[in-house]
C-alpha cells in the first residue's frame, strides 16, 4: 500500500486541474495527502472536496502556517508537513504537475524490496520531461520518488547549511529526501526508464507559455528571495526562463505508447 503525498499552493497562478491529477494517482496510491499554507487552506481543501474523484477516506489536505517570501526554507517544510500525515509504510512524493506511468505490479515489487530493509531507504524513480506535446520530450532525470516513510522527512540536506542558518540554494531546493540529522537517505535502487518500468511524468514543459509566466509571476520572486537570504544582499535569480521565446531546446519522440499513464 502506497501514499503519495504533494504540495498545493498560489492556486490563482498554477491553476490545478485536482480531476486530473486524481485520476492517475488513485491507479497506483491507496492515500493521497496534500499540504498546503494555512492561509490558503480553504481554498484548497473546497477544491479536493469538489473534485469528482474526492473519498474522505483516500484524500486529505494538512496545512502549515509559513510565510514563502521569509522562510527561505518552507518548501521543504510543506513537503515534510505532507509526508509526516501518510499513513502507509511505503509513500511516493510527485508534484501537481506530476504523473504516474508503468506497470502497477513494479510499483509493488519496488515497495516490497524497501521494506525488506531495516533502514530508512530510497528508490531512484526516472521522470520525462515531455515537451509541447505529449509525444515529445525534452530529457530524463532521476530523482528519489519512492520511499520508506519510517525515518525520513524533507529538507534542505546539511552539507548545504551554512554557519550563520542559511543555505546554499546552488547545493539544495530545501526539498532533499534526508534523515533527522540532515543526511541524504540511502538509495538501494536506479529504475531505468523503459516502457513497463515505474516512472513519472512531467507536464511542467507541454504549455512553455505557462511556466514562462509562472516563473515570471511567481517562482523568480522565491528563488531571488532565497539567493539575496543566503548571501545577505540583494540577488536576483537570472538564470529563470520567462521568456519562452528564448528557449528552443532539441526535442526528441520518447515512443510510448498512448495513453501514457492509466486514468480512473
Amino acid at each position: 500500500m502506497i501514499s503519495i503525498y504533494t504540495t498545493a499552493f498560489n492556486l490563482k497562478e498554477f491553476n490545478i486541474d485536482f480531476d486530473d491529477a486524481f485520476s492517475n494517482w488513485l491507479c497506483y496510491a491507496d492515500e493521497i495527502v496534500i499540504g498546503t499554507l494555512r492561509k490558503e487552506f480553504d481554498q484548497v481543501r473546497d477544491l479536493v472536496v469538489s473534485s469528482k474523484y474526492y473519498d474522505p477516506k483516500k484524500i486529505g489536505v494538512v496545512s502549515r502556517h509559513l510565510d514563502i517570501f521569509n522562510d527561505i526554507y518552507w518548501d521543504g517544510k510543506l513537503k515534510d508537513a505532507a509526508l509526516k500525515n501518510c499513513r502507509h509504510d511505503i509513500v511516493l512524493q510527485v508534484d501537481l504537475d506530476e504523473r504516474i506511468a508503468g506497470e502497477k505490479e513494479g510499483f509493488e515489487e519496488l515497495s516490497e524490496e524497501l521494506l525488506r530493509h531495516d533502514f530508512p531507504c530510497s528508490v531512484m524513480l526516472p521522470y520525462l520531461n515531455l515537451y509541447k506535446d505529449i509525444n515529445h520530450f525534452l530529457d530524463i532525470g532521476y530523482k528519489w520518488y519512492l520511499h520508506k516513510r519510517e525515518g525520513t522527512r524533507r529538507g534542505t540536506v546539511n552539507f548545504a547549511i551554512k554557519e550563520d542558518g542559511c543555505f546554499d540554494p546552488e547545493k539544495s531546493d530545501t526539498c532533499e529526501l534526508i534523515d533527522e540529522e540532515g543526511n541524504l537517505i540511502p538509495c538501494i535502487a536506479k529504475i531505468l526508464f523503459s516502457v513497463e518500468q515505474p516512472k513519472i511524468i512531467h507536464l511542467g514543459f507541454l504549455d512553455l507559455e505557462r511556466r514562462a509566466h509562472l516563473n515570471k509571476k511567481f517562482w523568480r520572486d522565491i528563488w531571488s528571495k532565497r539567493k539575496s537570504l543566503s548571501q545577505k544582499k540583494e540577488v536576483e535569480a537570472t538564470d529563470v526562463l520567462i521568456n519562452a521565446s528564448e528557449f528552443e531546446p532539441a526535442i526528441s519522440k520518447h515512443g510510448l505508447p498512448n495513453p501514457i499513464w492509466p486514468t480512473l
